[in-house]
């Protein structure tokens, strides 16, 4: 469970349990469980990026040519009339 942490007036740092952690000013301290679990979901592992890459990449090359077959139906067309 998150918690609020407010730097003391001695500088340290000091748990703040009554601050609710979405409106706190300081910090927010998680449990390492909690890190582990935000860190697996939101870090970009190599194979994910490399398909991702890959989906970016063939829809350009599929937009080019569906863009181009267009156009040269249309001057098909054109010259059929």
């Amino acid at each position: 469970m998150p918690v609020c942490a407010l730097p003391n007036a001695d500088g340290f740092i000091a748990v703040v349990p009554e601050i609710d952690a979405a409106s706190c000013s300081g910090y927010v301290m998680v449990t390492a469980q909690e890190y582990g679990s935000l860190m697996d979901f939101t870090q970009v592992t190599g194979p994910e990026a490399t398909q991702m890459f890959g989906l970016g990449f063939s829809l350009v090359f599929f937009g080019g040519f569906i863009s181009t077959y267009a156009i040269k139906m249309a001057l098909r067309l054109i010259k059929l009339l």
